[in-house]
């Protein structure tokens, strides 16, 4: 018997047959918030830039919006840094973080917008215990030609970032999607790694009972940057974004981190300052001496 997780991509309409050519037949009290927006932030000169062509509104309303949450962020000032250089710390890991929930969506809307992609984003899948037995069975080059039915006991449930279903050629892509900045710690590699094994294999079924048939599923892992550290079989990276897909994804990534770039980098100056002020220290307190040499 089939098991599989409910999942809202299943209300998108029944099922689906997707031809040869593609097109288908059917907050803790213990934080506190500091003024990082407009209060922390006056007269730092922010110009809204034009909405580029090739991101959609929405996408640009959506970085924005990110921008805007990260300088309203709730921190707990670090004992060390104190206030002004955590509230600097908290905006930019707090923007680096949100560029990467954006980074996911501007590839979903440019492959949306292509008219040939369906986009499913956060999906829940269950991985079956016969699932993992192949996986671990089998080496990557048996893998990549397998496909297993879903079905059996369900061992775990685990999020994909994106699957990409391909109108035009009935395929699906299955992706994780990773900034890449720098390497992933061992352990997060390997599951991730284990993870897009086993959707691979198990992929055509699981879209199937989402009501999406394809001829063939690929995993993918997309490292932005590159320097994720994930397997070259599974790794899509630059200029192969875009041939991977067939569209101009990296452009749309480019215009989006500019635009956090630019807001960033006119924010800084005001944030550095309040860092700066932090840090004075009061005439009238004493600075502690050196110890002397401990007594015999």
């Amino acid at each position: 018997m089939t098991i599989v997780v409910p999942h809202p991509a299943a209300q998108r309409g029944g099922r689906q047959r997707l031809s040869a050519r593609g097109q288908p037949s059917s907050g803790p009290t213990s934080r506190i918030t500091v003024p990082l927006g407009s209060a922390a932030a006056v007269g730092y000169g922010h110009v809204q830039p034009p909405i580029p062509q090739i991101c959609a509104p929405e996408l640009m309303a959506a970085a924005e919006a990110a921008l805007d949450g990260a300088f309203r962020a709730t921190f707990v000032p670090d004992p060390l840094l104190g206030p002004g250089l955590s509230q600097l710390g908290s905006v930019l890991a707090s923007m680096v973080k949100r560029h990467g929930s954006l980074i996911e969506a501007a590839i979903t809307d440019v492959l949306e917008r292509s008219g040939r992609y369906i986009v499913l984003r956060n999906v829940a899948m269950p991985i079956t215990v016969p699932t993992q037995e192949l996986v671990r069975a089998s080496s990557v080059a048996q893998l990549s030609q397998t496909s297993i039915e879903l079905a059996g006991a369900v061992a775990q449930s685990v999020f994909l970032d994106l699957i990409v279903v391909d109108r035009r050629e009935s395929r699906a892509i299955i992706a994780e999607v990773k900034r890449g900045s720098g390497k992933n710690e061992a352990r997060k590699i390997h599951q991730v790694e284990w993870v897009l094994r086993c959707a691979q294999v198990q992929g055509r079924s699981f879209l199937a009972s989402l009501g999406y048939e394809v001829a063939q599923t690929r995993a993918v892992l997309i490292d932005v940057y590159g320097r994720a550290g994930y397997c070259d079989d599974l790794t899509v990276s630059g200029p192969a974004i875009d041939q991977l897909f067939a569209t101009p994804v990296s452009s749309a990534l480019e215009t989006v981190t500019a635009a956090l770039q630019a807001r960033l980098r006119a924010a800084v100056p005001d944030l550095l300052t309040m860092a700066l002020a932090s840090l004075a220290v009061p005439e009238n307190v004493k600075h502690p001496h050196s110890p002397g040499p401990f007594a015999p």
